[in-house]
C-alpha cells in the first residue's frame, strides 16, 4: 500500500496500533515494561514532520490512543525513517542515534529509561517474532525513502581540487630544470 501526501499520519497511527496489539498478544517483559512505562502518560511523536500524540489509559488492558495534530506542538520522540531503518538493521545502535542528535527524546529519567527498555526489548523481540518482522518490512518498504546518494566515485575522481602541497609551489618555481 502507497499513501498520498494527506496519509501519512493515518498509516504511522496504523503501524504504532499494530505494534501495541503484538506486544500486547506476545506479552511478556516487553509488554510489562510497556505497560509501566506508558500508563497514564501523554507523548507528542514526530517522524519525517508527521506529527501524532499518543496517550495511553491507565487499566490492565493499557488502552492506547493516538490522534493527529492540526497545529506542530513540542515533541518528546523526534527522528527520521532513515534512522529507524538503521536501528532496526543494526547499522547504528538506538543510544548512538540519540548521542548524535538523529533521535531526539524528551522526559524524565525514569521514562526515558523505561522506553530505553521497551525498545530494546522490541528489537530483541523481532529477531524470532515473525509479527514485529512483518511490520518492520511494511514500514520499510510503504514510508518513504530520501532519494538515495549517488554512487561512490572512483579513487582518481575523488581527488581533492586544492590541498595538494605541490599546488602550494609557485608555477616559476616548478619550471627550473636542475642538471
Amino acid at each position: 500500500m502507497v499513501y498520498t501526501s494527506s496519509q501519512p499520519n493515518e498509516q504511522l497511527a496504523q503501524w504504532l496500533y499494530r505494534l501495541v496489539d503484538i506486544l500486547r498478544s506476545q506479552g511478556g517483559s516487553t509488554w510489562r515494561r510497556l505497560v509501566q512505562t506508558v500508563s497514564g502518560k501523554t507523548a507528542v511523536i514526530e517522524l519525517d514532520g508527521t506529527q501524532l500524540r499518543l496517550w495511553a489509559q491507565e487499566n490492565e488492558q493499557l488502552q492506547v490512543h493516538i490522534e493527529s495534530l492540526a497545529e506542530p506542538q513540542p515533541v518528546h520522540f523526534c527522528s527520521d525513517a532513515e534512522t529507524l531503518r538503521d536501528i532496526i538493521t543494526g547499522s547504528v545502535t538506538l543510544d548512538a542515534a540519540v548521542i548524535s542528535g538523529k533521535i531526539y527524546v524528551r522526559g524524565d529519567l525514569p521514562d526515558l529509561l523505561g522506553i530505553n527498555q521497551v525498545v530494546m526489548g522490541i528489537l530483541a523481540d523481532s529477531a524470532i517474532n515473525l509479527q514485529l518482522q512483518r511490520l518492520w518490512n511494511e514500514f520499510d518498504h510503504v514510508w518513504f525513502r530520501l532519494p538515495s546518494p549517488p554512487p561512490c566515485r572512483s579513487l582518481d575522481q575523488q581527488k581533492p581540487s586544492r590541498g595538494y602541497l605541490i599546488n602550494q609551489i609557485p608555477a616559476d618555481v616548478l619550471n627550473i630544470e636542475v642538471d
